[in-house]
């Protein structure tokens, strides 16, 4: 009979309803005042559900609760238990609708129960279990490997120790690579500061490391899965074996009542020949029979049978039990006799050591760790090496873009493959000749404006003497025969020759000019060089006063030892020319030595530079005397700043000052 068959119909579904509920009160505490409750508030709606006659599903709800086991009697035997753990066989019902402290057969733990109807709901919360003992288990098969598990293996010890110590190894390499990382974000402040190549191996090793751990893990557990699964396809042979073994020893059974003794005969004859134990329970749930009867005499096991055997659809299944709080695996199966009709249910448990699968899989990871340590090494180069080989023509190209120059004909890239790198080289080397040809059509155009500008300066530098000497010879040509020629012609020799020689100084002018020698910069005493130069504009013709402050030698500075002198002479002529017809006039020379550099300034108190040709006085053939070539700053300009150093100016309506800054020796 089956043991939903001891309560009628109606009550049975009902507590199945009222379990389905209490797996939904609430999640499963970790302290006893939490299961208490939710026990309290669980056998409450069970007799809730009972009243209002509910019918639902019970095993498949009660089957995964931890912690809470559930008992419905009817009369003085259970109906109904949602777990084979505990044994009951000695239970002492105390009061009701109390906690109470309880010593079961294998456990010790409290229990509350309250009545419903002819039913009394009982609702236990195991605290500690019975330990049992060696001599016991060395009787058995499938238990025996718990004597096994107190001594670890020489061998799985050894095995695990390296293993641990490949892991260390792996988990110090990652910590390493971790730190490096960190740290080069903190050098770099931040990962947008970084270089593309670096941040690409950012990207790529996080990645590469993150799919072999995956693959690690994922290889650890497939050890694992398979092992279990091993195991458990080995017990469920095993089980149908003597499933037909005792299908044939039982043929004409129709229950197991009163078989106890020769059954248990039966059952270690056939423990011996499978090596292993074997637990018959009959139709109502007890066991009838055991190859091993001591666990069940001596209360280390439940005398009823798993739940899930009476529910489950399948001929032949496993599930985890456990003996105390040690977990094993039994195979349940269907006991039937001749006729092909379930006379009870067969279990067959085994252990599967724990030690045993660790061993195995330490021994898988032992053959593929040091295969995973070599290819992730290999694998973060060869991340480095890619980084690098993708950044590196951008770097090429860097590289010849600040070292481009015009004209040179290594402007070019070459690079050979045809990926989005190769059309940016192939942009860029068009953007060089077009820079290159816009560059050739620009120089050739300042040349043709530079002689355009050169020949009009030139024209109109020698129109200036020109026209005077034709004059003068028109003039010489009406006065001939006349009695004023002879002294009309000295006075008109004296012109022409004053004249060709304007027309001279132009041209030697224009040929200096155009004939500009490179600076050559060495240590110069700059102040022995300027004292010089104001010594010879000291007296000139407009008895300007022209006044040095300063040492008179000692000073050196970075400077072409020939030209500085004709920057000093060309500086202190335009400001004795912008004086000229002045009284007052005064020119002022300061020498200042300093740290790094030697400044002269050249002041006047002249009428300064009009406003609208400030802008054009360092220009070639700028000038605003009538016999000035224009030239004189500007050959200063080049060889002042040649040498490293600055040339600039200030000028107002009260004066100009001019200043030179040379660099010191460092």
């Amino acid at each position: 009979m089956n043991i939903f068959q001891k309560i009628s119909p109606l009550p049975a579904l009902i507590v199945l309803c009222i379990l389905l509920f209490h797996s939904s009160c609430g999640t499963r505490g970790d302290n006893m005042s939490a299961l208490e409750e939710r026990a309290d508030t669980c056998l409450h709606e069970m007799t809730m559900y009972l009243e209002r006659g509910r019918i639902d599903s019970l095993h498949t709800v009660t089957e995964n609760e931890d912690g809470l086991i559930f008992f419905i009697y009817e009369g003085g035997e259970p109906a109904y238990w949602s777990d084979n753990r505990l044994n009951t066989d000695t239970f002492v019902w105390p009061a009701q609708d109390t906690w109470t402290a309880v010593n079961f057969k294998n456990a010790e733990g409290l229990c509350k129960w309250t009545k419903w109807g002819g039913l009394r709901l009982l609702a236990v919360i195991p605290q500690s279990w019975r330990t049992v003992d060696e001599e016991t288990l060395a009787r058995s098969f499938s238990y025996r490997p718990l004597i096994k598990q107190k001594t670890e293996d020489t061998s799985a010890a050894s095995s695990r120790a390296r293993t641990h110590a490949l892991f260390i190894i792996i988990i110090a390499l990652f910590a390493a690579v971790a730190g490096v990382g960190v740290w080069g974000v903190v050098r770099a402040r931040g990962f947008r500061h970084m270089r593309l190549q670096t941040r690409l191996q950012y990207i790529i090793v996080p990645l590469v490391l993150a799919g072999f751990l995956y693959i690690f893990w994922m290889s650890a557990e497939y050890v694992k899965s398979r092992y279990a699964m091993r195991q458990q396809t080995n017990l469920r042979d095993k089980s149908l074996y003597l499933q037909a073994a005792l299908q044939d020893l039982y043929y004409w059974d129709i229950d197991l009542a009163g078989n106890t003794a020769p059954l248990n005969i039966d059952l270690r004859t056939l423990a011996f020949t499978y090596g292993v134990d074997i637990h018959v329970y009959d139709m109502s749930g007890r066991v009838a029979g055991s190859s091993t009867p001591q666990l069940f005499e001596e209360g280390y096991l439940s005398p009823y049978v798993a739940p899930d055997a009476v529910f489950s659809k399948e001929a032949a299944f496993t599930k985890f039990e456990q003996l105390g709080d040690v977990r094993y695996l039994t195979s349940y199966t269907a006991f039937l006799n001749g006729q092909n009709v379930q006379i009870g249910y067969i279990a067959v448990p085994s252990f599967p050591s724990e030690d045993e699968m660790a061993m195995e899989v330490d021994n898988f990871l032992l053959r593929l760790l040091p295969a995973y340590l070599i290819v992730l090494l290999l694998a973060v180069c060869l991340s480095v090496f890619v980084s690098r080989s993708l950044v590196a023509p951008l770097r090429r190209l860097s590289e010849k873009m600040s070292g481009y120059s015009f004209g040179k004909s290594d402007n070019h890239i070459q690079y050979e493959y045809n990926d989005e790198v190769g059309e940016l080289v192939s942009h860029y080397n068009a953007m060089v000749d077009s820079l290159d040809e816009a560059g050739r059509k620009l120089a050739q155009s300042e040349r043709d404006s530079a002689w355009r500008t050169m020949a009009r300066q030139i024209a109109h530098e020698i129109k200036n003497p020109l026209t005077p000497m034709k004059l003068t010879i028109q003039q010489l040509q009406r006065t001939k025969g006349t009695a004023r020629f002879d002294d009309y012609f000295d006075r008109s020799t004296r012109v022409l020759l004053e004249q060709m020689d304007s027309l001279s100084r132009i041209a030697s002018s224009f040929s200096t000019f155009a004939q500009i020698p490179d600076v050559e910069v060495s240590d110069v005493d700059i102040a022995g060089k300027l004292s010089s130069a104001i010594a010879l504009f000291a007296h000139n013709d407009n008895n300007t006063a022209v006044r040095y402050i300063g040492p008179d030698s000692g000073v050196t500075a970075r400077a072409d030892r020939e030209q500085i002198t004709e920057v000093f002479t060309n500086i202190l002529k335009n400001a004795l020319q912008a004086l000229e017809g002045q009284a007052d006039g005064e020119v002022i020379v300061v020498l200042q030595d300093g740290a790094e550099e030697v400044c002269i300034s050249f002041s006047d108190n002249g009428p300064g530079i009009a406003p609208d040709i400030r802008d054009r006085i360092f220009m070639p053939n700028f000038t605003t005397k009538s016999t000035g070539t224009g030239l004189g700053l500007a050959i200063s300009k080049n060889i002042v700043e040649g040498s490293g150093g600055k040339i600039s100016f200030e000028t107002s309506e009260k004066g100009t000052k001019f200043l030179v800054c040379l660099k010191k020796k460092q």
